[in-house]
């Protein structure tokens, strides 16, 4: 098993490079530490969908930064910030975004490559680096002029594995500088 790590400040391109990188590697997916995270708020909300199941993580993925009536005026990243850092890590630990993470990829074996796109907090992917070894992680840190994380609790991470740092300066290129990634691990 393979997991890379994609690290960056909001709207940096995180979500588009997941893609691009799911489409270089066979058998991959993309993945969230925030999955959980995000379903468990919008059960909190009562946020439930037809079949009495909490909205989809990715449901308000469209207008994370907009307020909305839904979370009584406030932005749902606002949201899922104060219930992971006041509730959820008090309670259970920084790392706990990763065991619930390390579980769920566990149970999914018909993939060969994790693709996380949304990497932040370095006790959250220790577990992962602790539980599939560090020569099985990789690090790719994502930077964009005018992107930086002062709208967002995560940050820029140094992990001890093998990382690369990337400018997201446009498709074409975005797109090689990610391949390069690859090809320098032999992946």
């Amino acid at each position: 098993m393979k997991i890379i790590l994609l690290n960056g400040p909001p709207g940096c391109g995180k979500d588009f490079a997941g893609q691009i990188l799911m489409d270089l590697l066979p058998k991959s997916v993309v993945v969230k530490f925030a999955k959980e995270l995000k379903e468990r708020t919008h059960a909190l909300y009562r946020l439930m969908n037809i079949y009495g199941q909490p909205f989809a993580h990715d449901a308000f993925e469209h207008c994370k930064d907009t307020p909305v009536a839904e979370f009584h005026g406030r932005t749902p990243r606002l949201c899922y910030i104060a219930v992971s850092e006041n509730l959820i890590k008090p309670l259970h630990g920084d790392y706990i975004f990763g065991e619930w993470l390390a579980n769920a990829m566990e149970a999914a074996p018909m993939y060969d490559t994790f693709i996380v796109t949304d990497s932040g907090f370095a006790e959250e992917a220790e577990v992962l680096i602790k539980r599939f070894g560090k020569d099985n992680v990789q690090l790719i840190r994502i930077h964009r002029e005018g992107h930086d994380f002062s709208s967002d609790s995560r940050s820029y991470l140094d992990l001890g594995v093998q990382c690369h740092d990337v400018m997201n300066c446009g498709t074409p290129a975005f797109a090689q500088s990610l391949k390069t990634c690859l090809s320098s691990v032999g992946w």
